[in-house]
């Protein structure tokens, strides 16, 4: 093969000995030789077989073709200038004439083609001065090590927010890692054997991890996110991914912990770069916003529904108001002109007291319902019969039934003795089932009460079931899922007549819970109810009768004085004031009356000592309260004054206004609108019970 350039000049080795010389050695080298004259011309000496086919040619003849023979030439024409500046530079700064560039070339078949080229200045002889190049096709290995830059340049931007980054190579199985910024990964990393640029089977590796450190109700999500087939899976399908999971270290609280995947491909095969991130404080205030993002949802959906039942509520209090005021209106209009029908009269007034009594069970319910949802209410545990108790409910509902032509019967199973409980709470869960089963029952049903006791193992209390049966109108399906709500009504009164805002379910409902009980329903449509009211009572022995004797004695008594009695009023609204006077003069009671709590205490004060028997006290006024009124006159320092009955009559009903109004000085409470007979039969309790000196 001739590829020496045949123009050669003389020198001390003849032309055909230097030749010889050097082809014998460029021939027997790894790589592509060749030598390329260092003058201006830089017209090539000699090319070795590699270096021909480096460039695609199978002569020299048509590597001169495609270079003109020149160093140049051999340049891709965009780098030509930069090789020569790199070449000059190295040369002339360098050590032993020697320089390195890598550039591009332009091969026979067009195909450009990355070359490293290792040069040396020299003198040669029979050539003069010249550049010996050792050239071989790097573009392979650039192209392997381009992708490492990258990779590497991933790392490092990767590395900028995560602690610690490993390299994960799929085929092998190797982890090995990069950068281990964090303590608490770098222990770790330490911990299950894997020091910073030291390789591991990464699945021994993050299984260990995993079994050691990640909280165990994320491990199992975890292991399978770092399974080798999702790893392989999930990289086919994105470039990179996230997990998120906790992490606990040794008795630290648990560290969110966000470990992002990414694929890189590369010669070696399919790699995937794992970076770790400690996102405790980034989950914490997302946390935090989504609290108060869900809190403030919350309050506006409270806000909202607050809303809703304040305007259902106004609808169905202004009408269930405005039906029964109707009556007392309207039949108070009839009384007059009846004045002398003394039949007629009476069946006017009936209506009134009826549509009053319907009025006071409507504020009593909002009253109940207001503390039972504001958990307000305390229950007041006595001794009472279950027996006396459901036979003193019935009776409240027995002239109601025969005027339905119901059948209201009682039927019992309880032992003889009493029980722990609130008898009033208990009433009133049993009285609003009963009012409402003999009120949906049509003409000639029947309505059951029931009681029975079962025993709990193991426990002081027995199992008390109460159970309500009627045969009337029933439930809907849909209307039981709710019926326990406030203000529900299957069948409202705007439409069929029925009295009632729809709390009595409600009221049974939470007081059941309250007294640690349940209340459960069956019902289908046109067939009839069952309540069954299941409450845990402690049996007792002995003790005194609550709800029974005690209201007994409170409601009993003669509706007249016991004597010549004064009873000084204290009432600021003129028709209460005329309404309480006559009926205590009708009762034969000598009468006094103030309008304020302040002329009540200058009653006392002016009058001498044992002068009232009794003072009947309203609650709120405008200069004086009761409550002040009761504690000047307590204050007074006068042998009467510790006897002296004080009895708050006042439409603050709650059970703190009575315990406030014992507790200001006064001997008892009563709640308007009052009952007649309980009221007078208080009256004559408390004067009647007083201690006056001996004359």
């Amino acid at each position: 093969m001739d590829t020496w350039n045949e123009t050669v000049s003389a020198g001390d080795l003849t032309p055909e000995g230097a030749r010889f010389a050097l082809e014998w050695l460029a021939e027997r080298m790894p790589g592509g030789f060749f030598v390329y004259r260092a003058d201006f011309t830089q017209e090539l000496v000699y090319v070795n077989r590699a270096a021909l086919d480096i460039f695609g040619c199978d002569t020299a003849e048509q590597l001169r073709e495609l270079t003109g023979w020149t160093f140049p030439g051999m340049v891709h024409p965009e780098d030509r200038a930069a090789v020569q500046s790199s070449i000059d530079t190295q040369i002339a700064g360098g050590e032993g004439n020697l320089d390195f560039v890598e550039y591009r070339i332009l091969r026979a078949d067009g195909a450009v083609r990355w070359v490293g080229d290792y040069g040396r200045f020299a003198l040669l002889p029979g050539y003069g001065q010249v550049y010996d190049v050792f050239i071989e096709d790097i573009t392979d290995s650039r192209r392997i090590r381009e992708e490492n830059r990258r990779a590497a340049l991933v790392i490092e931007g990767l590395s900028v927010d995560y602690a610690s980054i490993y390299l994960l190579d799929l085929e092998s199985g190797n982890m090995r890692p990069y950068r281990l910024k964090n303590a608490f990964f770098h222990r770790i990393s330490r911990d299950i054997g894997l020091e910073e640029g030291q390789n591991a089977d990464w699945r021994q590796v993050l299984g260990a991890y995993a079994e050691r450190f990640v909280v165990p109700e994320d491990r199992e999500t975890f292991l399978r996110e770092v399974s080798a087939p999702r790893l392989r899976q999930r990289l086919r399908e994105e470039l990179s991914y996230s997990v998120n999971y906790r992490c606990r270290f040794e008795d630290a609280e648990p560290a969110y912990v966000c470990m992002s995947v990414m694929g890189i491909e590369s010669d070696g095969g399919r790699r995937a770069v794992l970076g770790f991130r400690d996102v405790t404080q980034e989950t914490r205030e997302i946390q935090r916003e989504m609290s108060e993002r869900l809190h403030t949802e919350l309050e506006l959906n409270k806000a909202r529904h607050l809303d809703e039942i304040k305007n259902q509520f106004l609808f169905h209090v202004s009408h269930d108001i405005r039906t029964p005021m109707n009556a007392v209106m309207g039949f108070t209009g009839l009384a007059r002109k009846h004045m002398d029908d003394p039949a007629h009269l009476r069946e006017d007034l009936d209506r009134v007291e009826e549509s009053g009594a319907q009025l006071l069970e409507l504020i009593d319910d909002l009253l109940d319902m207001s503390k039972l949802e504001n958990d307000s209410m305390e229950l007041k545990l006595e001794p009472c019969s279950l027996q006396e108790q459901l036979r003193m409910t019935a009776e409240l509902f027995q002239a109601q039934a025969e005027a339905k032509k119901l059948r209201l019967t009682e039927h019992t199973e309880l032992p003889e003795g009493q029980v722990l409980a609130d008898a009033h709470r208990l009433r009133r869960i049993l009285g609003n089932l009963l009012s409402n089963a003999v009120k949906f029952t049509p003409e000639g049903g029947s309505v059951t009460l029931s009681a029975r006791r079962e025993p709990l193992p193991d426990s002081p209390c027995d199992r008390y079931i109460f159970t309500v049966a009627d045969t009337g109108v029933g439930m809907t399906e849909e209307f039981m899922g709710r019926m326990f709500r406030a203000f529900e009504r299957e069948s409202s009164s705007t439409v069929a007549g029925t009295r009632g805002i729809g709390l009595g379910l409600s009221i049974v409902k939470h007081l059941a819970v309250l007294m640690g009980g349940s209340v459960t329903a069956e019902s289908r449509k046109g067939e009839g109810s069952v309540f069954t009211v299941v409450l845990p009572l402690q049996p007792v022995s002995g003790g005194t009768e609550s709800g029974g004797a005690a209201d007994a004695e409170e409601a009993g008594g003669e509706y007249r004085a016991l004597g010549d009695h004064r009873v000084l009023l204290v009432e600021d609204i003129e028709l209460n004031r005329m309404l309480a006077e006559t009926v205590l003069e009708e009762a034969g009671f000598r009468v006094e009356s103030v309008p304020d709590g302040s002329d009540a205490v200058e009653a006392v004060k002016n009058h001498p000592a044992w002068y009232y028997d009794l003072i009947l006290m309203d609650i709120q006024m405008p200069v004086m309260d009761g409550y002040a009124a009761t504690r000047a006159i307590r204050g007074m320092d006068r042998e009467d004054i510790p006897s002296l009955p004080i009895i708050a009559l006042s439409a603050n009903a709650r059970e703190e206004d009575r315990r406030q109004s014992v507790e200001s000085g006064m001997n008892s409470h009563v709640a308007k609108p009052f009952d007649v007979a309980q009221l007078i039969a208080a009256i004559n309790s408390h004067i009647m019970g007083r201690e006056r000196p001996a004359l």
